[in-house]
């Protein structure tokens, strides 16, 4: 998978995930007052379209790895899942901090392991799957060469006279 283009997804997810649970916590501590009719509805579907983008996203980036590290993946999240719980039967809401721990720590695990994660052109595999229009990577062409030539000094050509025979008048 392109590394630029990865990087751009892991970020617009960091953002997602930050963004979404920023919301839901806000809106988790508005009290009831003249505004809050409206601004919490408007807080948690914000909060739930952010979150909502980061679960596409983890699917895609899900179909695009590599056999071994989906297996990796499960275990990652459900080790994500069981401590959510845990934590959060012991302090309530604190589980959103799991998530957003486990998510960052999972994006930059996945940053600085791109090459190894995922197949090489899988992203544009699956953008022609959903015809969504995407410029590969173009293959660094082969560029012919010119040969140089550099001039070669040929010897000395030695002057050949003919041996003529003096023309007597």
């Amino acid at each position: 998978m392109n590394k630029t283009i990865h990087k751009k997804v892991n970020i617009v997810e960091t953002v997602c995930v930050l963004v979404g649970i920023t919301c839901m916590f806000l809106a988790a501590m508005f009290r009831t007052g003249e505004y809050m009719y409206i601004a919490k509805p408007i807080l948690f579907t914000i909060g739930m379209i952010m979150e909502v983008v980061v679960v596409s996203i983890e699917l895609i980036l899900f179909h695009l790895e590599l056999i071994p590290y989906k297996f990796a993946s499960v275990g990652f999240y459900v080790l994500e899942l069981v401590l959510t719980m845990l934590v959060n039967t012991t302090i309530p809401f604190s589980g959103l901090l799991v998530v957003t721990t486990f998510s960052i720590v999972k994006n930059l695990f996945r940053v600085f392991k791109v090459d190894m994660i995922y197949k090489p052109l899988g992203y544009y595999e699956l953008c022609k799957k959903f015809g969504i229009k995407v410029k590969k990577p173009r293959k660094a062409r082969a560029s012919a060469t010119k040969k140089s030539t550099t001039p070669v000094k040929s010897p000395a050509k030695r002057k050949t006279t003919k041996s003529r025979e003096p023309e007597y008048a």
